[in-house]
């Protein structure tokens, strides 16, 4: 093969495979804490309260066996409202029911509907229980709680059963997506119990672009776990199928998340916590579980754990201001290019308050990378041409030398040498962009700014592909800027010298770089297929005016 076929392959396989993720590597677990305090208990009183409780016995621990039917009666719920959020809290399990955010829509405008993150389906909202089946009393997320305190922002439940008195305690921030979940464990048994604590909800698919990459994700021992619910369960072509995965140790957070919409909790001790995806039905429904390894509660002892919980959008400001690195959600790409990121997305931010369309802003973000990596790309170019100068050259060199290759090669060189030529110097030029490529590439695709940001016509939302209509009978949609985006791929190509490469590989690549690229475009967002058109178009201009220059 050619070598200049050969890099430019290269080139494009590096293009191709750059959003790929490095798996950073596990830390040590965290020692594991003592329990946490009692809700509302003060911290020192808890501490001297745990002094006075008996020690744990070496001996293997019993548990409670199972007794009498759990208390049932009527279901009741209370409306949580405030500016950003709407849920529901339910005496049946002291349960959280749905979540919506009032902010933020999915559809059309003029066909208005909230943005749902707790739903165990297309039409059910999610519950989020706490089974607690370690107990050995049945299912306490089905049980009926007392209610000892209902709204506006706090809600007290308590359940007394077979010897076990179990609270639980919400508090609701109203400026904030973010809530407190306190649960208590008292044992008045004689037996010994070993309660986990786990909180667990359904996920279920979701119609509308928003829902598309829906998935189960945790913050394990400093890397992101993430599992998208289209393939938990299924197998894949190289996998088998992976019904559920356990993880222990080092959980900072654990739930469910879209690029723009997050949903989790986060324990209050994440170096013994532990969290479980599970298949329910396989690529549509799961279960995710957060909870602690099995913690001893000898008879006449309580114990207590809190979980705080945001469901709501990608806002690094909040998501921060949350706590437990909730902020590691964000995709920003690799570790060494998130500065960049960061870069371009504070970018986009200050050009879009002075000119408020992100299209525009999107524009102006190309125009400005081109003018900062000026200097790289006039090398780069230049050396282009001065090879295309020479191409008449080496073509005589090949006829000359054609059943010779190493004289060729040394004919080659002793050419560029003469006319002072890196054949590699148009190369490095473009490797050095590849990482400010990477970093607007994220800082596009990871700003919830873009979501449903409109640029002009039937470009509505930069954050999901464009379409100006759909071929009757191949239900194709016809998206404009990937076509555009391919033309002028060809015509970058044309203006691309070729040197010494095969005529029969020249056409090849004339064709097939173009039609890949545009393939894998059309299901891009349109905000990066806008800032790719326009790169290409600003270095089509840029390369004639440097050939013009030239001669």
């Amino acid at each position: 093969m050619d070598r200049n076929l050969l890099l430019a392959c290269s080139l494009s396989f590096l293009v191709l495979v750059f959003w790929w993720r490095f798996v950073t590597p596990p830390q040590p677990a965290v020692p594991q804490p003592a329990a946490s305090p009692t809700a509302g208990e003060p911290r020192g009183q808890a501490a001297a309260a745990e002094q006075q409780r008996p020690s744990v016995p070496a001996a293997p621990a019993t548990v409670a066996p199972e007794t009498s039917a759990l208390p049932s009666g009527p279901e009741r719920t209370w409306q949580v409202e405030t500016p950003l959020y709407r849920t529901s809290i339910s005496n049946r399990g002291a349960a959280l029911v749905g979540w919506e955010l009032r902010q933020f829509h999915e559809g059309s405008r003029r066909n208005f509907a909230p943005v749902r993150l707790l739903m165990a389906g297309e039409e059910q909202p999610a519950r989020v229980r706490t089974p607690l089946r370690e107990l050995r009393v049945g299912d306490l997320g089905d049980a009926v709680f007392e209610v000892e305190q209902a709204g506006p922002l706090e809600f007290s439940f308590s359940l007394s059963h077979a010897g076990l008195v179990v609270r639980k305690r919400y508090e609701f921030a109203e400026d904030d997506y973010r809530f407190q979940l306190w649960l208590e464990i008292e044992n008045r048994t004689s037996s010994q119990l070993e309660p986990a604590f786990g909180v667990e909800w359904e996920v279920g698919q979701q119609s509308g672009p928003d829902f598309t990459e829906l998935g189960l994700a945790a913050l394990h021992q400093d890397g992101l776990t993430q599992h998208l619910l289209g393939s938990l369960g299924v197998a894949g072509f190289f996998s088998a199928a992976q019904p559920e995965v356990a993880l222990s140790g080092g959980i900072d957070w654990a739930g469910q998340q879209t690029p723009y919409f997050l949903g989790a909790f986060a324990p209050d001790h994440a170096g013994r916590a532990t969290a479980l995806f599970r298949a329910l039905e396989p690529g549509e429904r799961a279960a995710v579980s957060v909870g602690f390894e099995p913690v001893a509660l000898p008879p006449g002892a309580r114990v207590a754990q809190e979980f705080r919980g945001y469901f709501g959008p990608k806002e690094e400001e909040r998501l921060l201001a949350a706590g437990s690195e909730l902020s590691r959600s964000i995709d920003l790409g690799w570790r060494w290019v998130e500065p960049l990121t960061h870069f371009f997305g504070w970018l986009l931010s200050a050009l879009y308050a002075l000119v408020p369309n992100y299209g525009v802003a999107i524009i102006l973000v190309t125009v400005l990378v081109r003018v900062a990596t000026l200097p790289l790309t006039n090398r780069q170019m230049r050396s282009m041409e001065r090879m295309r100068a020479l191409a008449p050259k080496q073509k005589e060199l090949q006829e000359k030398f054609a059943n010779d290759r190493q004289k060729q090669s040394e004919a080659m060189m002793e050419l560029y040498r003469r006319e002072k030529v890196n054949p590699i110097g148009g190369c490095l030029p473009m490797l050095l962009q590849l990482p400010v490529f990477v970093g607007l590439y994220y800082a596009l695709r990871g700003s919830i700014h873009l979501r449903q940001a409109p640029f002009v016509g039937w470009i509505d939302d930069l954050s999901i592909p464009e379409q100006l209509f759909v071929l009757p009978g191949l239900d194709l949609p016809v998206r404009v800027l990937p076509l555009l985006m391919g033309a002028s791929m060809v015509v970058q190509q044309k203006l691309t010298p070729m040197g010494s490469m095969d005529p029969a590989q020249a056409r090849m690549m004339l064709i097939l770089m173009p039609v890949m690229m545009t393939f894998m475009f059309y299901q891009f967002p349109s905000g990066l297929v806008l800032y790719w058109m326009v790169s290409n178009v600003l270095a089509i201009a840029h390369q004639r005016w440097i050939g013009s220059r030239l001669k």
